[in-house]
């Protein structure tokens, strides 16, 4: 009697509740990829577990002091990394809190050093972040090229620095050339951004050769490029932004390296000197890209304990400080940025950006 009461008035109890499709189906796929991600961190623990388990029980006489200094060296290596991003978004006139430039540098880092084509999954991230921040797709786009341009540059001055140290093993010629190089790059770099132009030609050019050779029409894409360059060219970031963001950026560098120098004192490693120790870090830094395992595993970590060892310190001391580095860097932070995934389910940063899962 009831149902058909509910019936009479237009109303079927049967009915499902009105649930928008779209956003169903938007849950089902970030379920499916949290799962997958999940899936893929247990094996990835799996596998690394024999190592780590060794590398703890090597690592049991550690300093509490130096290791709490390696963690607070870490922690502020990460946070100048999201202070230049933010610094690169202030110059483009968006506006984002430290809290939420910090979460989202973990969140990214998590993703580029965890995920297969990581990378491609931490740019991604990146450019929603920025969009849901209030950034255009132009904008979002200048500050992911500028932020690589300033922390690749930064790494080379502190690889100059290394340099100048070490200047018994380097000369001043070869020295000069290297400065004039960075000064020539970013005098380029200058060049090219005050003159949007020349990049819509090139871009151009290259977008219309590309259709030639996937056989579609030479002009498809070619007037949405045009009008994103020129829209970059609206950014018009000062001397002084440029110097923040870099400024920033060796401080990430130089935190990093400091992390990896506590591990040493933690230890009880003596003679990783000022000149070693900046050596060893770009040495190993620059060939974390040269790695087809996330993190850069494996190349980063021989290449750091190599230059250590060629330096003067004991294989034997140099692999427990490295692992102890790596440990620290790598796994505590990408666990700190999952971690900061988990709680992004729940509390979104932004309302326009309420998904991490890629």
């Amino acid at each position: 009697m009831t149902e058909l009461t509910f019936r009479a008035r237009g109303t079927d109890v049967h009915a499902p509740t009105d649930v928008d499709p779209a956003v169903a189906r938007k849950r089902r796929l970030r379920l499916a990829a949290g799962g997958a991600v999940a899936a893929l961190l247990a094996v990835e623990g799996y596998l690394v577990a024999p190592t780590l388990g060794e590398a703890a029980s090597s690592l049991a006489d550690v300093d509490a002091t130096w290791f709490a200094v390696a963690l607070l060296a870490v922690a502020m290596s990460m946070v100048m990394f999201a202070l230049t991003r933010r610094r690169l978004l202030l110059a483009a006139g968006v506006g984002t809190s430290v809290r939420d430039a910090v979460e989202a540098a973990l969140v990214a880092n998590s993703l580029h050093a965890t995920l297969p084509g990581g990378p491609a999954f931490s740019t991604a991230y990146n450019f929603r972040w920025m969009r849901g921040a209030g950034a255009s797709s132009a904008v979002a786009t200048w500050c992911l090229v500028a932020g690589g341009l300033v922390s690749t540059a930064s790494l080379g001055v502190v690889a100059l620095m290394a340099a100048v140290l070490v200047r018994g093993r380097a000369s001043w010629e070869q020295l000069a050339l290297e400065a004039a190089g960075l000064v020539a790059a970013g005098l380029a770099v200058r060049w090219v951004v005050r003159r949007p132009h020349v990049l819509v030609a090139a871009g151009q050019w290259a977008l219309r050769r590309v259709n030639r050779l996937r056989r579609r029409p030479v002009e498809t894409g070619v007037d949405g490029l045009g009008e994103l360059v020129t829209q970059l060219g609206t950014v018009r970031p000062t001397g002084r932004d440029w110097g923040a963001a870099t400024g920033l950026a060796l401080l990430n560098w130089a935190f990093d390296a400091a992390c990896l120098a506590a591990c040493a004192a933690a230890l009880g490693v003596h003679g990783v000197t000022l000149p070693l120790l900046l050596v060893a870090y770009t040495a190993g830094m620059s060939t974390s890209g040269l790695s087809p395992l996330p993190g850069g595993l494996g190349v980063v970590d021989a290449a750091l304990v190599l230059t250590l060892v060629a330096g003067g310190i004991p294989a034997a001391q140099a692999l427990p400080a490295v692992v102890l580095y790596r440990l620290i860097s790598l796994v505590g932070v990408v666990v700190a940025g999952w971690v900061v995934c988990a709680v992004r389910q729940v509390r979104p940063w932004h309302s326009g950006d309420v998904a991490t899962t890629p």
